[in-house]
């Protein structure tokens, strides 16, 4: 095996290390956001809901709505969609899974006992979601559903992500309205927070792609972000 391609392998392994490494963090940033109990993200706010509803696990859900937004994306953008962008599923069942561990992870930390603590998780939820955003960007490998359908919305109405994520975000808390109206009779999982973490997840980017600019997931990827970010990724994690 030549040098090349020994370094080929080795930076393709590093991508999925990074990879593995920011899916982890977006977990552990939504299962901290949980924690807050003061709402959590528009997307990850319908499995946290429907888990309650019916006993299932919030990761259950959460693959089971991912999958759905699979589904969802096939639907906006047709013969566009790519079907490489199938491998979505398989992400959401892994994913649930992460989200389930996260969650387990944080059953051992202490119960907030006061507002105060109730905005330190929402704080740290948004500081673990940026390191996240430095793992799981830059090597570019699948996105999120979540994000996918964001951007089969802008496809589909020729619109930019960010605006799509003004249509997406709305349509997403609804639905956890309707669920949580339907089956536990009052609004659960949407706070202050969900309104701060669809807002605060993008800042929370913007801060940490910045802070980490000179040497973006160094050593795992050892390249700069002078690059870019994934032009499709909008703070749809989570």
């Amino acid at each position: 095996m030549t040098r090349l391609s020994r370094n080929g392998v080795s930076f393709l392994a590093r991508r999925w290390i990074s990879y593995c490494i920011g899916l982890f963090l977006v977990a552990l940033a939504i299962a901290c956001s949980v924690k807050s109990e003061l709402g959590i993200s528009p997307a990850s706010s319908m499995a946290y809901v429907a888990g309650l509803a019916n006993g299932w696990s919030m990761g259950t859900w959460t693959a089971i709505f991912y999958t759905s937004f699979v589904v969802l994306q096939i639907l906006l953008k047709g013969r566009a969609f790519e079907p490489k962008n199938l491998l979505q599923v398989p992400v959401s069942m892994a994913f649930g899974i992460v989200v389930d561990f996260a969650n387990y992870l944080f059953s051992f930390a202490p119960d907030p006992t006061c507002y105060g603590a109730q905005l330190c998780y929402l704080a740290l939820s948004l500081v673990i979601m940026g390191f996240g955003y430095v793992y799981y960007l830059p090597p570019d490998i699948i996105a999120l559903p979540s994000e996918g359908v964001m951007q089969g919305i802008s496809y589909r109405f020729g619109l930019k992500n960010s605006t799509a994520k003004l249509i997406w975000d709305p349509l997403c808390v609804i639905a956890t309205f309707a669920i949580s109206l339907t089956c536990l009779g009052g609004i659960v999982g949407i706070r202050e927070g969900t309104i701060v973490a669809a807002f605060g997840n993008g800042l929370a980017m913007k801060v940490f792609m910045k802070l980490f600019k000179e040497k973006l997931s160094d050593p795992l990827l050892g390249v700069k972000s002078d690059a870019g970010v994934p032009c499709g990724s909008q703070s749809q994690l989570g």
